[in-house]
C-alpha cells in the first residue's frame, strides 16, 4: 500500500460518513447528543488518523495504522448502529467494533510515542488524542450497556463525546498547528498551551469525578478543572491565529483553522458558564446545570462543525509536515538470556577471530559535517580505534536520590552480569580491563566487534563491573553514528551516540544520545525487543580528551559519562583511562 493509497481511504470514508450522517440528521433518527456523536465516528475520526500517519522510512505502515484505516468504516457503521437501538444486548454488541477500532487507533498513537520518545511537543500532543480516543470507545460501550458505573447516565455518554472532541480532535488538531508553527510572537503561549491541551481530558475528567463521588469542595475541583481547561483552549487559539496561520501559504487553509480557532473560542465559553452552573446551581446565559439541549446545540455543535470539522479539513488541505525523525530505526534482535556475563559472546557463538582492536575500525570513518577526524588528539584516536589495550579506573558521582537506589539496581545487574553500575570509586587493582573482539551477531546491525570490559576477576565488592557491548558504525541523513548495543534478557539497549568533536581545543571526541532540536535525527538510547525500538527517557554524554602531564606530552585520557533522566542529572562518571602495563612499552 503506497501513502497515497491509504490517504484516499481515509478521505473517502470520512466524505461517504458526511453523506450518511447527512441521511441521519434530516431523518431525524438520532437525538442531538447521539448525532454529535455519530458525526465523530463517521467524519472525524478518519481525518484524524489520517492526518496522523506516520510511514517507516522503507515507506512500509504498522500493522495498528493499517488496521485502524481498514477497519473504521464497518466500525463506524456499526457503532452508529449502536446508537439507533435502545440500550441493551444488541446495542452493546453494535458497539463492540467500535471500541476495537479506537483499541487500534491507541496502539497505533503508542507505536508512535514509543519508538519516537516524548519529543517534540507537537507529536506527543498528537499521539495523546489517539490515545484519548480510545475512552470514548470505552465510554461509548458502557453507555449502550446502560452501566453508569457511580456517574450520572448522561454523563457516560456525554464522556464518550467528549473524547471523541477535547480528547481526540483537539490535540489532533493542536499538534498540527504545532508542526506548522512560524513565528514566535506567542511562542511560549502555544507551547504552554499545548502541553495542557495533551493532558486537558484528564484534567477535566478529575473535576467531573469529584463531583461524581461528592468529596469535598468538588464544585469547585470540577469548575477549576473546566476554567483552566478552557482558558489554555482559548489562548492556544489566540496564538494559532497570530503565530501559525500567517506563515500558511493556502488562503484557503488559514480561512477554514482561522474559523475553527474563532468557534473553539466561544465554544469554550459556554463550556465555562455550564461548569459555573453545576457548581452554583445558578443560570449563565441560559445555561444551568440541567441544561443538555442548550449546551448540545451551543458548545457541542459549535465543537463539531465550527471547530473539529473545520480544523481537519483545512490541515488536510495542506498538511504539515513533521519535522521529527520517521519511524523505522533498523535495530539488531541480539538478545541474551538471564545472565549476559563476559562470555556471553563465546556462548551464543557470536565471538570470531576476524581482526579487531577498539569500538572503532577507523576514527575516520565517523567523518560528517559536524566532525572532522583530524581534529582529534592522537591519543583519543588510539583510544578508540585501540580499546582493549586500555585500563579504566572510574569515580562515580551519584545525584540524589539516585545513589540511594543503586544498591537495589546492582543486586539485579550484578546476577544478570551487565551494566554494573559502580557504587563506589574502582581503581588500582579493581580497574576495568577490556578485551575486544570480533562479532558475527544474529544481523548486520549488531556490528561488527565487541569491548568487554569487566573487573570481576579482581574484586566481589560495590566496585565490580562488567559491560558487554557490540558496537557499529550507524549512518543516516548524512549524520554518523556510533551504534553500541548492550544485550539484555530477552532485549538489548541500544545507544545510537552522534559523534562529535568537542568545543574546547583539546582534540576531544564527544558521543552524545542527545536528539537534535525537534528531535529531528536518530540519537538516543533505545529498549530493543524483537527488532522494535522504544525510545527512553535517558541522554548520555561520553567526552574523552587527552590528559597533559607535566612535561607537556599526553600520557592518557579522561573520559566524563554523564547520564541524565528527562534532563536531570542520575551519576557522573570519571575515567582515567591509561594503557595497560602490556601495551604501555
Amino acid at each position: 500500500m503506497t501513502r497515497e493509497w491509504l490517504r484516499r481511504v481515509s478521505d473517502a470514508s470520512a466524505v461517504a460518513g458526511g453523506v450518511a450522517w447527512v441521511g441521519l440528521a434530516v431523518t431525524e433518527v438520532l437525538g442531538p447528543v447521539d448525532a454529535i456523536l455519530a458525526f465523530a465516528m463517521l467524519v472525524l475520526v478518519p481525518l484524524g488518523v489520517g492526518l496522523a500517519d506516520a510511514p517507516r522510512r522503507d515507506g512500509s505502515r504498522t500493522r495498528w495504522y493499517h488496521g485502524a484505516v481498514a477497519f473504521q468504516p464497518a466500525a463506524a457503521i456499526s457503532g452508529v448502529a449502536s446508537l439507533v437501538v435502545a440500550q441493551g444486548i444488541t446495542a452493546t454488541l453494535l458497539a463492540v467494533p467500535w471500541f476495537v477500532l479506537t483499541a487500534l487507533v491507541a496502539g497505533f498513537g503508542l507505536w508512535r510515542l514509543l519508538q519516537r520518545g516524548p519529543w517534540p511537543l507537537s507529536e506527543l500532543t498528537l499521539d495523546a488524542g489517539l490515545v484519548y480516543v480510545a475512552v470514548g470507545g470505552g465510554a461509548l460501550l458502557l453507555d449502550r450497556a446502560g452501566v453508569s458505573l457511580f456517574f450520572e447516565p448522561i454523563l457516560i455518554t456525554l464522556t464518550a463525546v467528549h473524547f471523541h472532541y477535547a480528547g481526540f480532535a483537539l490535540p489532533v488538531v493542536a499538534g498540527l498547528a504545532g508542526r506548522a508553527a512560524a513565528g514566535d510572537h506567542l511562542g511560549r503561549t502555544r507551547r504552554v498551551t499545548t502541553g495542557i491541551i495533551a493532558v486537558g481530558p484528564g484534567i477535566i475528567a478529575t473535576g467531573i469525578t469529584a463531583a461524581a463521588l461528592q468529596i469535598p469542595f468538588a464544585g469547585p475541583v470540577e469548575f477549576t478543572s473546566v476554567a483552566f481547561f478552557t482558558t489554555a483552549v482559548a489562548l492556544f487559539s489566540i496564538a494559532v491565529l497570530v503565530d501559525v496561520l500567517p506563515g500558511r501559504e493556502s488562503r484557503l487553509q488559514q480561512l477554514f483553522v482561522g474559523t475553527a480557532s474563532l468557534a473553539v473560542t466561544a465554544s469554550m465559553g459556554f463550556a465555562v458558564c455550564y461548569g459555573l452552573a453545576r457548581w452554583t446551581g445558578g443560570t449563565y446565559f441560559g445555561i444551568h446545570a440541567q441544561a443538555f439541549t442548550p449546551m448540545v446545540r451551543y458548545h457541542g455543535q459549535l465543537n463539531a462543525f465550527g471547530f473539529a470539522l473545520l480544523a481537519l479539513v483545512g490541515w488536510r488541505l495542506a498538511p504539515p509536515v513533521s519535522t521529527a525523525r520517521a519511524p523505522g530505526i533498523p535495530f539488531s534482535r541480539l538478545a541474551g538470556g538471564r545472565r549476559i556475563g563476559r562470555d556471553f559472546l563465546d556462548r551464543r557463538g557470536h565471538a570470531t577471530d576476524a581482526p579487531a582492536s577498539g569500538m572503532m575500525a577507523s576514527v575516520d570513518d565517523y567523518a560528517w559535517d559536524a566532525f572532522d577526524p583530524d581534529d582529534v588528539a592522537p591519543l583519543v584516536r588510539r583510544f578508540y580505534e585501540h580499546s582493549g589495550e586500555y585500563l579504566l579506573s572510574v569515580e562515580p558521582d551519584w545525584n540524589r536520590p539516585w545513589g540511594s537506589l543503586v544498591p537495589v539496581y546492582r543486586l539485579f545487574a550484578t546476577r544478570m552480569e551487565q551494566l554494573t553500575l559502580p557504587l563506589s570509586t574502582v581503581a588500582s587493582e579493581a580497574a576495568l580491563r577490556g578485551t575486544v573482539a570480533g562479532v558475527d551477531g544474529p544481523d548486520d546491525h549488531a556490528g561488527s566487534r565487541a569491548w568487554i570490559r569487566s573487573n570481576a576477576h579482581a574484586t566481589d565488592g560495590d566496585d565490580r563491573m562488567t559491560y558487554v557491548a557490540t558496537y557499529g558504525r550507524y549512518v543516516a541523513d548524512g549524520t554518523a553514528y556510533l551504534r553500541a548495543t548492550f544485550p539484555l534478557p530477552g532485549a538489548n539497549l541500544t545507544g545510537l551516540l552522534r559523534v562529535e568533536n568537542t568545543d574546547s581545543d583539546a582534540g576531544g571526541l564527544r558521543l552524545s544520545s542527545y536528539a537534535a532540536p525537534g528531535n529531528a535525527d536518530d540519537a538516543g538510547l533505545y529498549l530493543v525487543v524483537g527488532g522494535f525500538g522504544v525510545r527512553l527517557p535517558l541522554d548520555e554524554t561520553l567526552v574523552v580528551e587527552p590528559v597533559v602531564s607535566g612535561r607537556g606530552d599526553a600520557s592518557a585520557v579522561t573520559a566524563v559519562h554523564e547520564i541524565r533522566l528527562l534532563g536531570h542529572r542520575v551519576v557522573t562518571l570519571d575515567y582515567n583511562v591509561e594503557l595497560a602495563p602490556e601495551h604501555s612499552g
